[in-house]
């Protein structure tokens, strides 16, 4: 079973073992199964670049956590066991490294020394000391000093960390390439590329700050986001002291004399050519009478 303060979660895993009890409030958990744990469970953490909540999936027994990545459609159900679950979330658990969780608490920390199990205490996320299980000294030294202790004194370090989100770039360009991963429609990408949506990748687990040495660092330059993206010029407004009426095109007018002559109907021809002289007009019937 899974330890879950948000409902009972079904369990497809990469061998398809599956949960068959369910209830109402669901949703459809894809990881592993190596990864579960009855001791498990999905707690909230700061997300690392938007400071949000997000949930992963903790296992102290395995010393790993995921990212709960969910998506859900507007009608969507699932086969699960010999049931059918409907209108149900789906769940994808992903690994995550913890340093990177970490990274934001140890930075506020003002580079100072102080236990980890200190600096990861928040009153908004109470479930971040977990982290502190999670990380030995040997990945510690790759972000921070750390003064050798069982408390894990340690201090943020930018230039260690810079290299080893350096490295994480490395990795995940070379994992794109050996994967055959393009992203867009470019058919081929270059190493500078690859680098450059690698870097891409990584930022979206890093501060602003952080990603912009990052870039500086690699010497690449990530896209600017669409709403920064210069937008198209209006078209210009005529002035309002402007004569508007000046503007407009001027009329051509004739001669005086010379107007052009007005095309008749056959009706008004024909009516044009009775001899009307001694006839009353139609108003002339229509007179009031003298008594």
């Amino acid at each position: 079973g899974i330890n879950a303060e948000y409902g009972q979660h079904y369990y497809i895993t990469n061998n398809l073992r599956m949960t068959t009890q369910f209830e109402p409030s669901s949703t459809v958990l894809i990881c592993p199964e190596s990864s579960l744990s009855c001791d498990g469970q999905i707690i909230k953490l700061k997300h690392p670049k938007s400071n949000q909540t997000c949930l992963a999936y903790l296992n102290l027994e395995s010393k790993s956590i995921k990212e709960l990545l969910y998506t859900k459609e507007k009608y969507v159900s699932w086969f699960v066991g010999e049931s059918v679950v409907g209108n149900s979330p789906l769940s994808i658990g992903t690994p995550l490294d913890p340093l990177f969780m970490i990274l934001p608490y140890l930075v506020i920390s003002n580079e100072k020394y102080s236990p980890l199990s200190q600096i990861l205490v928040d009153s908004k996320f109470p479930s971040a000391v977990h982290l502190d299980e999670l990380v030995p000294e040997t990945a510690l030294v790759q972000v921070a000093d750390v003064k050798p202790s069982l408390d894990k004194i340690v201090k943020f370090n930018k230039e260690k960390t810079l290299k080893w989100l350096s490295r994480k770039v490395k990795n995940v360009a070379s994992a794109m390439k050996k994967c055959g991963v393009e992203p867009g429609f470019n058919s081929s990408l270059s190493d500078d590329e690859y680098t450059r949506y690698a870097c891409g990748i990584v930022s979206d687990y890093i501060s602003s700050s952080l990603s912009s040495d990052l870039q500086e660092k690699l010497g690449v330059q990530l896209s600017v986001d669409s709403d920064e993206l210069e937008k198209p010029a209006k078209r210009p407004k005529l002035n309002d002291s402007l004569d508007h009426e000046a503007c407009k095109p001027a009329k051509k007018t004739l001669p005086k004399g010379k107007e052009k002559a007005q095309k008749l109907t056959k009706a008004q021809k024909d009516l044009a050519s009775v001899n009307t002289k001694g006839m009353k007009t139609m108003s002339s019937f229509f007179k009031k009478v003298e008594k």
